[in-house]
């Protein structure tokens, strides 16, 4: 004997839904990106080629923030999990005694994603993610974003970890280098 079972709810699952690609996702992140670090510049410097814009320290270190605030927004849509984001320099030096910026500008996003709990499924979406900002940005006018083979670096911590002071948790209570909060769960 067979029963039939009807669920008009998987019918109706992806209906007016848009559903977009990783690749679409990127794009959005480096477009609005790139919007939003133009308007951190003087109104006669926004028109400017990209290009050229990328060549001034200033406009990559705008980008590069909002790019981590794009992302960070991305992956905590994402995962229920993710409860705060933060942006950190893995450079950082606290004990630095010169104001000079490095020749070429580190333009990975290292970022710490306070979780409730781990999860593979979160790290493989970093992964993938990662990818395939990698191919958008590579398409940018600059040596620096041209083959590069990774723009993010997403460590994600509990709870427990900052309790006990574990891996780059710890760098939550530095007084030197904290990191950023950039993102949080309401």
């Amino acid at each position: 004997m067979l029963t039939e079972v009807s669920l008009p709810e998987q019918k109706r699952q992806f209906e007016e839904k848009q559903v977009t690609t990783l690749m679409d996702t990127a794009e959005t992140i480096k477009k609005n990106s790139l919007e939003r670090a133009r308007t951190k510049l003087p109104p006669r410097e926004r028109q400017r080629e990209l290009a050229v814009l990328l060549a001034r320290r200033d406009f990559v270190d705008y980008l590069n923030y909002h790019l981590a605030l794009e992302v960070a927004r991305v992956i905590a849509s994402h995962d229920q999990r993710v409860r705060t984001v933060y942006l950190f320099e893995e450079s950082a030096n606290p004990d630095a005694q010169t104001e000079e910026y490095p020749a070429v500008k580190d333009l990975t996003i290292h970022l710490l994603i306070l979780v409730s709990s781990a999860s593979a499924a979160l790290e493989a979406f970093v992964v993938s993610l990662d990818r395939t900002l990698t191919e958008v940005l590579n398409e940018l006018p600059s040596e620096p974003f041209a083959g590069r083979t990774s723009f993010l670096n997403v460590l994600p911590i509990t709870e427990a970890d900052i309790e006990q002071g574990l891996g780059y948790a710890v760098l939550l209570s530095s007084i030197h280098a904290r990191p950023v909060k950039i993102w949080q769960r309401a």
